[in-house]
């Protein structure tokens, strides 16, 4: 594994799942036009060009063309493909329409095509939806203004701009939109020098660092030496090595007396931190593949009056084959059986020459 992997996979994903290490932009409005998106902040962001900034909370909502009601089911016609399935856990949230009674969260009834949707509502009211309905709900997970964005344009110190592959998405975006700024996330040789660069933070802002351990050999449990014991160059070579990596979550703690505030936060963090790694193969540094990553504890770390650390370990098992071994290429195809053998009678010799090419030369 490599730092800046696991790095970058926790700038990805963490400002998903936590505010604690990033600064938080309020984005009043997110429109599209081709591929590139305009944010508008509510106040000055700081960003530059080739800037990052993880964008949550945008919907991409489906344009509707007509939603009407018979009794209690109401029939809804998008102008694009949705995303809703029966049986999935999926309700219908709708906003938009000129009639309250077809704006909010609906029980999903049926779905009769990608783009028709039936839903309850109450048995009265109007039987027809005007203005601009739209299905808050119906894009799918790849249909987003959502993640973390290379920044290629700032028109102005409250607008940035940034680019996405889908030319299609619905645009305004709706939504409580957060644009989270300046991750928090460094790497580090070992929590000394995590120690060392650590520079204080506000109360409440916390820092990341990640740590590679030691790779160790594991043990075969059938034998009482390491799993490579009598492996010779005919054998399939089969060997295992733990790769262990930990998470350092620092917290300024001044304010408190025993960190226990500080501490329990991180306590709460572990979540987060497992929902951004744990089970995330990351890529190999050798030929086979890396197991995927798996917790094994978390607890205090150090504290002394002034920031307070807590530690989260994780480890993957890395298997190593025949391709990740020294070959020196010394042996020679078998082409040619040229033979010469002696008799027990006698002084002849027999002499054979056999080309086992399937074309002979």
């Amino acid at each position: 594994m490599r730092a800046s992997d696991i790095v970058n996979q926790l700038a990805v994903y963490l400002p998903t799942f936590s505010d604690d290490f990033t600064t938080q932009i309020s984005v009043t409005s997110l429109t599209r036009s081709g591929t590139i998106v305009t944010a508008i902040t509510a106040a000055a962001h700081g960003l530059a060009v080739d800037g990052q900034a993880n964008i949550n909370g945008a919907e991409t909502p489906v344009a509707v063309t007509s939603i009407t009601r018979t009794g209690i089911m109401a029939e809804m016609v998008t102008s694009a493909d949705h995303d809703i399935t029966e049986n999935a856990g999926f309700d219908v949230q709708t906003s938009g329409a000129t009639e309250a009674e077809f704006n909010g969260t609906f029980e999903l009834l049926t779905v009769p095509n990608r783009r028709t949707i039936r839903f309850l509502v109450d048995d009265s009211g109007p039987t027809s939806a005007t203005g601009s309905p739209l299905l808050l709900n119906g894009s799918n997970v790849f249909q987003t203004y959502n993640g973390l964005r290379n920044i290629t344009a700032v028109p102005t110190v409250t607008s940035f701009q940034y680019e996405v592959s889908d030319a299609t998405l619905f645009t305004p975006a709706t939504g409580t939109i957060v644009a989270k700024t300046s991750p928090r996330i460094s790497a580090a040789v070992d929590f000394e020098i995590v120690l060392a660069a650590y520079t204080a933070q506000k109360v409440g802002d916390a820092w990341l660092f990640v740590v590679i351990g030691d790779s160790v050999a594991d043990k075969n449990r059938n034998i009482d030496t390491d799993s490579t014991d009598n492996i010779q160059r005919g054998n399939y070579f089969n060997q295992r090595l733990i790769e262990g990596v930990q998470f350092f979550v620092l917290l300024p703690a001044s304010s408190e007396i025993a960190a226990r505030l500080v501490g329990d936060r991180c306590r709460e963090l572990l979540k987060p931190i497992c929902n951004s790694v744990l089970g995330h193969r990351f890529p190999s540094l050798v030929e086979n593949t890396n197991n995927p990553l798996m917790l094994t504890g978390a607890g205090p770390q150090a504290y002394n009056g002034a920031v307070y650390a807590h530690q989260y370990s994780f480890e993957a098992t890395l298997q190593l084959g025949p391709s990740d071994t020294f070959n020196p290429q010394d042996d020679v195809a078998f082409r040619d059986i040229d033979l010469t053998m002696g008799l027990d009678v006698g002084t002849e010799t027999f002499n054979t020459l056999i080309h086992l090419e399937d074309s002979q030369l």
